[in-house]
């Protein structure tokens, strides 16, 4: 297997200026021609603090991807770092990067300056990849000898010039490495904690074959993915032997589970009420359109979709979905109650198959002793009747908001199916 350590280089991402995309995307790269990702750091703009880090790498890694410090500013060192480290003898202009530089400032009617012509310059022991997209080019430094071959991979910090240049490190990497094979599978669940998921599946996961993992990925609008990944086995091994645990882990699930890969729960609506040839309504308060947004999101949605409402205020609820004013005077707007006249208000509004409300707190404040902060109440009614689900979170507004509309989705999800 194949080891690998990914660099990020700049105090901009340090200090929160901008976010780090480039090792994920980097990540999955990798992960796909079945190199394992063991390491990802960043480094701000200094030579011994990235000299000193990316020695660390190279010495427990097979493979060091370094992004950014490549432009023409004097805070970009890496390559003045990489010559030292990689114990270059020389530097060199590579004609076909120079002759894109100078393409490029033709083009904008701008003078070639010496900062743009030494983005062309380097290394006499690297291999460059030309940047199409860019001035600085990448350059990939071959270290160590026989088995113990080592690659270095330098490439530029914006994220398009690195993506573009990624297909030809895929392949050299390919070729001089050797990596192995990595499967993984995932399924994704929802209605339980991760604590509590992990509790359930202790026994189960420390009987794994030892090249065998499993790993929790928690997301509060998704639920918890759980990945099968298998490492070192052939292809076909592989696959049989997450395919198998894949079946053991569902049946041990059961309902928790709703969907595989990159299924989120409103894929999962929008494919059931497709499938039944079914329409949906939509009544919001607390969630605030949240939730038509994520249904929305996914193209041939008005398939499925009548329309929706959010009533915000009392005066709304009454004035649109028609919930009785004695409903709201004797339970309040968070409560089973309000939650079922609004759903079958829009239900009959839009003469939908079915209809979801939400009715809750999300915060800071308006919560009580009864009623506290992150309380919502999830009303779905269909050919089945009605039927109501309360839950209280914990979070921020935000999270509370994207909670509720998950929860909502759930719990349409369970009736409907």
């Amino acid at each position: 297997m194949i080891n690998a350590a990914i660099c990020t280089i700049g105090d901009e991402i340090l200090i929160g200026q901008i976010v780090d995309t480039n090792s994920a995307y980097i990540s999955r790269e990798l992960n796909g021609i079945g190199v394992r990702v063991t390491t990802k750091i960043s480094i701000g703009d200094n030579f011994d603090d990235i000299l000193k880090s990316l020695r660390i790498c190279i010495s427990e890694n097979d493979l060091v991807v370094v992004t950014g410090g490549l432009g023409p500013t004097k805070d970009d060192i890496t390559k003045k770092v990489l010559s030292v480290l990689t114990k270059s003898q020389s530097f060199y202009y590579h004609d076909e990067q120079l002759e894109f530089i100078k393409m490029i400032c033709n083009k904008r009617g701008l003078e070639v300056s010496d900062l743009n012509r030494d983005q062309a310059l380097v290394p006499n022991n690297c291999i460059v990849i030309p940047n199409k997209m860019g001035t600085a080019p990448g350059m990939v430094f071959d270290l160590g000898e026989g088995s113990n071959k080592k690659m270095l991979v330098s490439l530029p910090g914006v994220p398009y010039e690195m993506e573009g240049m990624m297909p030809y490190v895929n392949n050299l990497i390919s070729k001089k490495l050797s990596p192995g094979y990595i499967h993984h599978k995932t399924i994704v669940t929802y209605g339980i904690a991760e604590a509590s998921l992990a509790k359930m599946l202790e026994e189960w996961e420390d009987n794994l074959d030892k090249d065998v993992k499993l790993a929790y990925l928690p997301n509060p609008a998704i639920g918890i993915r759980l990945r099968l990944s298998v490492y070192n086995r052939e292809r076909e091994s592989s696959i049989k032997i997450v395919d198998r645990y894949l079946t053991e882990l569902k049946s041990k699930l059961g309902s928790l589970v709703y969907g595989e890969g990159e299924d989120t729960l409103e894929t999962l609506i929008f494919s059931i009420l497709k499938n039944k040839g079914k329409r949906l309504a939509i009544a919001e308060s607390c969630t605030g359109g949240t939730i038509m947004s994520r249904l929305v999101s996914i193209p041939g949605s008005s398939e499925i979709i009548c329309g929706g409402v959010i009533t915000y205020s009392n005066e709304s609820k009454i004035n649109l979905l028609k919930v009785q004013p004695e409903t709201l005077d004797k339970y309040g707007a968070v409560s089973r109650e309000c939650a079922q006249e609004m759903a079958l208000g829009v239900k009959e509004l839009y003469n939908a198959d079915y209809a979801i409300a939400t009715t809750g707190i999300a915060g800071p404040g308006g919560g009580t002793d009864m009623k506290p902060v992150g309380s919502v109440w999830v009303s779905v009614a269909g050919d089945f009747g009605i039927d109501s689900s309360y839950k209280v979170f914990t979070g921020d507004r935000t999270r509370n908001i994207t909670r509720f509309s998950s929860e909502a989705l759930n719990f349409l999800r369970i009736k409907i199916l």
